[in-house]
């Protein structure tokens, strides 16, 4: 007997070998598309060939423009909360190291057939380094003759004046707003250095984008909201359901990382009180659909955490274990010139910089310690197929390590989920 997880009163099986769910009481009824073939691990071959022919395809280079913020959020992970992270500084980037970055990395892409590529800039606070930001931009315009160019920005936008904009806009820059929601909720955590909240600042340009280009405020901002299990998280949904200036723009919602940080030895928090919450904002959205009405986008995000369930189980045959992109997501070159797999990621598993490129054996180690750890620590696991799991997710102290109370946490959202998900399903709400 394959192992199985019971969902919603024991009325559904997930059949974790197959990666399937069933309806309990019948029994030979998948819910979706089933059959009876057992989902297998391959695993991936890793050497330098394999991770040349990634990078070929690599669709954005990420540039850390600074190492510095004009903002001090109390959630941050460059402060002394949080180990195994760089600290604020003052090192910016230099327009020299980026153009290094994007000549090598362009020698790698520069044979495929398809023609786009983005150019990402990350902080720190981005705006702090404007100059380099415009000379980076101009330089990517000039090397990537006949591509798709696209630019994005993730930013706290505090720092916007009317010629940023104008140049944001002319080279239509998607920008990612960081918002926390409501006053109380984003001042609570989003200050300056002074302490006092920015979600004023931040509304009023909102409105100034809007004034001025709202076709561009429509279709390039969008938004990074990030929760503190400490404060109410009814506020946030509240607002981003609701506010008119954001309520139908996308919203990507995270939460304040609970892991290798001494945050919430700070800002305590009831587990229970925030789970109640997350089922009652699911039966709101829930009812709202029900009766035909448009989500927010902020809604829309939360479906997609259960709505994603529906892809994962679709997967027939063979997969690769965890969510990792191995060196084909995107890379990121920080102020120094070192490059690293993405922006989330401590600075601790670097490998190469621009001036003496990649470090091909730090690389396939990488891959192939990452690889290594899923299988040992994640085979047996009854939500395997369906995790979330990343580098970012196990970076260590130069070393990727499992984390039980991930996992446990893990298992437990990805269950709430797969629930959610056979009852949208029943009512053929999706």
């Amino acid at each position: 007997m394959t192992d199985y997880i019971s969902l919603v009163n024991d009325e559904y099986l997930y059949m974790c070998d197959y990666n399937q769910v069933i309806n309990a009481c019948t029994k030979d009824m998948f819910l979706e598309h089933g059959d009876n073939r057992r989902l297998s691990i391959r695993d991936v071959k890793i050497d330098e060939e394999i991770l040349r022919n990634r990078i070929k395809n690599l669709p954005q280079l990420t540039f850390e423009v600074t190492e510095n913020c004009n903002l001090r959020c109390k959630y941050c992970v460059y402060n002394d909360n949080y180990i195994n992270q760089r600290r604020l500084s003052s090192k910016q980037l230099a327009f020299e190291t980026a153009r290094k970055g994007i000549d090598y990395v362009y020698t790698f892409i520069n044979g495929r057939k398809k023609k786009e590529f983005h150019l990402g800039f990350y902080g720190g606070e981005p705006l702090l380094n404007f100059n380099t930001v415009k000379e980076i931009v101009q330089y990517g315009k000039e090397r990537f003759v006949d591509w798709k160019l696209n630019f994005n920005m993730t930013t706290n936008l505090t720092l916007l004046d009317e010629s940023i904009l104008d140049f944001l806009v002319e080279n239509n820059f998607s920008l990612l707003v960081s918002l926390d929601g409501d006053r109380d909720n984003h001042d609570a955590k989003r200050v300056l250095p002074n302490g006092n909240g920015t979600h004023a600042g931040v509304m009023k340009r909102l409105e100034q984008i809007q004034k001025r280009h709202n076709d561009y405020f429509r279709e390039k901002i969008s938004f990074s909201a990030v929760y503190s299990f400490d404060l109410p998280l009814q506020n946030l949904h509240r607002f981003f359901s609701t506010h008119e200036l954001v309520k139908n723009k996308p919203v990507r919602f995270s939460t304040v990382n609970i892991y290798n940080t001494t945050y919430y030895d700070r800002y305590p928090f009831n587990k229970d009180a925030y789970r109640r919450d997350v089922k009652e904002i699911f039966s709101q959205v829930l009812a709202k659909t029900r009766e035909g009405k448009e989500p927010s986008g902020y809604e829309r995000f939360l479906y997609r955490d259960f709505l994603s369930i529906g892809d994962k189980i679709k997967v027939r045959g063979y997969t690769t274990m965890g969510a990792s992109c191995l060196f084909d997501g995107r890379l990121y070159i920080d102020a120094n010139g070192c490059f690293h797999l993405c922006e989330k990621i401590n600075n601790r598993f670097s490998f190469g910089d621009v001036d003496r490129g990649f470090d091909w054996p730090k690389m396939i180690t990488l891959a192939r310690e990452f690889q290594n750890m899923i299988k040992t620590h994640c085979s047996g696991c009854n939500i395997r197929f369906l995790c979330t799991q990343c580098f970012v997710t196990f970076a260590g102290d130069g070393e990727f390590k499992p984390d039980p109370e991930f996992c446990q946490r893990q298992k437990k959202a990805i269950v709430a989920n797969l629930e959610k998900y056979i009852e949208c399903k029943e009512e053929r709400l999706i």
